[in-house]
């Protein structure tokens, strides 16, 4: 398996000495916790760390040989897209809430009534517009969401890795599943949970 550079140099790190929690990791590497989260989830998914409660991170070799690079990183995201939680443009504040819930997502992705993908509604969302508004059946989900073209989509054809890339870039824990051909029809949903759960299942 190849592993970025700053996965090699943690590696390297706990090959040195072990255990080390991630503040002492992120410390030598004049980096945050944050900002290494998801390379000691994929080292500690593919068994070359293990991670012990209350003391650290520990190398435990590096024994991939049935972990290959491509299935992790290369395979497109319509083999681990997840069904898209969705709602109309005309929804109330309430029904968004129940709706959320009910489903246990993050995001709801909004349509119009063209059935395109008009915004997203966050949990964050609903709760600023929860404490704004003491009636959640005046207000509907067009009011409340982040508007199109503000959204960050991806497509079928795109990589686990190239998806992963814009979930950290923008900072966002779920994005919406478009047509190659028709870029505001949603047809699932990709999360950093989902991608996580993939390295998980081919460890």
């Amino acid at each position: 398996m190849e592993y970025t550079e700053r996965q090699q140099k943690i590696i390297q790190m706990l090959k040195a000495k072990s255990p080390l929690t991630g503040e002492e990791i992120a410390n030598q590497l004049n980096l945050s916790v944050p900002t290494i989260r998801a390379d000691l989830r994929l080292l500690t998914a593919v068994e070359v760390l293990s991670a012990r409660p209350k003391v650290g991170y520990v190398y435990q070799g590096d024994n991939q040989a049935g972990v290959d690079y491509a299935t992790l990183y290369e395979q497109p995201v319509s083999a681990i897209m997840q069904p898209a939680a969705t709602i109309k443009d005309d929804a109330t504040l309430q029904v968004a809430i129940s709706k959320l819930f009910l489903q246990d997502v993050g995001t709801l992705f909004v349509l119009d009534q063209e059935g395109q993908l008009a915004g997203l509604i966050s949990r964050k969302d609903l709760l600023r517009a929860s404490f704004n508004n003491s009636n959640p059946e005046s207000v509907l989900a067009s009011v409340i969401m982040t508007r199109m073209p503000n959204i960050v989509t991806v497509t079928p054809d795109m990589t686990v890795k190239q998806a992963g890339q814009l979930l950290l870039k923008h900072k966002v824990d779920s994005v919406p599943v478009v047509a190659q051909s028709a870029p505001q029809e949603v047809i699932g949903r990709i999360t950093k949970n989902r991608i996580f759960q993939h390295f998980i299942e081919q460890a």
